[in-house]
């Protein structure tokens, strides 16, 4: 059999198939066409990962850094106190400490745009009492904030010990406590009031502590009886308050201070007496005695028959276009001196004349107590006034009133002030004298019905009445007081 040798055109292709295929061995693929090998993904080495890492790393870096010189971040404390605000407390419940004003001082960090527009209610502070029971408790304090750039660093005083004590509530008596004293010459008499006894509510630990809510009274030199509306304080035995505790509602006392003048004294109003006119174009304005009151002392007989009221010696207004100042005696009936001495300064205002008039009202009574008859050391007073003269000239004798109010007041003597009721458009400038005595007593079948009252007496004087003047209230450039 003759053997057969390749021939060189065979010989080389299989050469060339040899030789892909080794080339296929060591890079697969490489043999493919080329449009699978378009297709196929690009292969990385770890050190192009590093890279691009590096890369990013530093480009949010740089992003940051122009972030901050921007916009920076500031850390700091919050100047505004932060009210702390109890939740959750149990129905039936009472803490026993007071924290309704404690607040917490907040250590922040956040962008200078929030700075410039954080407020103290953008935060709450909450100290959360949800499940807890009687006892003592420590309870950290929960921050809130509105802005999520803002964050709390620190929370000065982030923890409170309360103490919770269940609700009870018990009777107890009201106490009047008189702090000072009545004028010179004058006591007080035993306070009456209303109510008697008070309910007080809170913590049973400080309500047990509770023994009586007291009230405190100012007299202040009172001369007559002193009447208040007193907020009522929950003490302890040694008189301290009960802190936590409340007095039920209304939570007040209505107290009544009766108040007498001692035996052998007596207090009168001073009364300037006066004598001439003052100077054409000019009227006497006002009048006034220093002291306006003085206190006589005396046999009590005699101090009985002396009326409200001292006349000093005459002071002189003729020809006057000032006030007139003098030093003036008292005209003290004998037996009876004054404690005060015996002279007083007295002032006579003389004023351009706008339009002046003198007038002498008698005494209304009003407000008396039912089944009390009132008795004034006076009859009347002098009113000085002041107006447009045509409103004066119009004005007739029903268009003045002085009335003393006795509403409210007990038995006994008293110091009042009469009220002046004038028209509109005219104004009072003072009264002689400035307070009247007034004894009040129980009516009974021998005594008579006591001094005139009048009712609606401001409806009546609302307004001047356009009638002719009568000869008792004619208006005068130079008027004096009636004697």
């Amino acid at each position: 059999m003759t053997e057969q040798k390749p021939t060189h055109g065979h010989s080389h292709a299989s050469e060339q198939v040899a030789e892909q295929q080794r080339q296929a061995a060591a890079f697969p693929g490489a043999g493919a066409p080329a449009s699978v090998r378009m297709r196929r993904r690009p292969s990385f080495h770890i050190a192009d990962l590093g890279t691009l890492f590096v890369s990013a790393l530093l480009a949010i870096v740089v992003w940051l850094i122009a972030i901050n010189q921007e916009n920076p971040l500031i850390v700091q404390q919050f100047d505004t106190p932060i009210p702390l605000t109890v939740v959750g407390l149990g129905e039936g419940l009472e803490l026993v400490q007071d924290l309704s004003g404690e607040t917490v001082i907040l250590e922040l960090r956040a962008p200078r745009s929030s700075w410039n527009t954080m407020r103290a209610s953008d935060f709450r502070a909450v100290l959360d009492l949800t499940g807890l029971g009687v006892g003592e408790h420590n309870v950290s304090v929960r921050v809130t904030r509105r802005d999520p750039q803002v964050t709390v660093l620190e929370v000065h005083r982030p923890e409170y010990t309360v103490t919770i004590d269940r609700r009870a509530e018990k009777e107890v008596p009201v106490q009047v406590e008189i702090m000072d004293s009545a004028a010179f010459g004058y006591d007080w008499q035993s306070p009456i009031y209303t109510p008697m006894t008070v309910t007080v509510r809170g913590p049973a630990s400080q309500v047990e502590q509770v023994v009586r809510a007291r009230a405190e009274v100012f007299l202040r030199g009172a001369k007559s009886q002193v009447e208040r509306t007193l907020p009522l304080v929950p003490v302890d035995a040694q008189n301290r308050p009960v802190e936590r505790v409340e007095v039920a509602a209304p939570g007040k006392v209505q107290v009544v201070v009766p108040v007498e003048q001692w035996p052998g004294r007596k207090e009168v109003a001073v009364r300037v007496k006066l004598t001439g006119s003052p100077a054409p174009g000019y009227r006497l304005s006002a009048v006034r005695a220093e002291p306006s009151t003085v206190v006589l002392q005396g046999d009590p007989d005699l101090l009985a028959q002396v009326p409200g009221f001292v006349e000093t010696e005459p002071l002189d207004l003729t020809g006057a276009t000032a006030d007139v100042r003098k030093r003036v005696s008292l005209l003290l009936p004998e037996g009876v001196t004054s404690f005060d001495g015996d002279f007083v300064m007295a002032t006579a205002g003389i004023s351009p004349i706008v339009g002046g008039l003198t007038v002498s009202e008698p005494l209304i009574v009003r407000g008396l107590g039912p089944g009390l008859i009132a008795e004034p050391a006076l009859s009347e007073v002098d009113v000085i006034l002041s107006g447009p003269i045509p409103l004066l000239e119009s004005m007739n004798e029903d268009d003045v009133f002085a009335i003393l109010d006795l509403t409210g007041l007990v038995p006994g003597t008293h110091i009042v002030e009469p009220v002046i009721v004038v028209p509109n458009g005219i104004e009072r400038n003072a009264v002689i004298p400035e307070t009247v005595e007034v004894t009040i007593k129980a009516q009974n079948a021998e005594s008579g019905a006591g001094a005139p009252q009048i009712p609606n007496v401001e409806a009546t004087a609302t307004s001047a009445i356009a009638s002719p003047t009568p000869a008792s209230v004619q208006p005068s450039p130079a008027a004096t007081p009636t004697p």
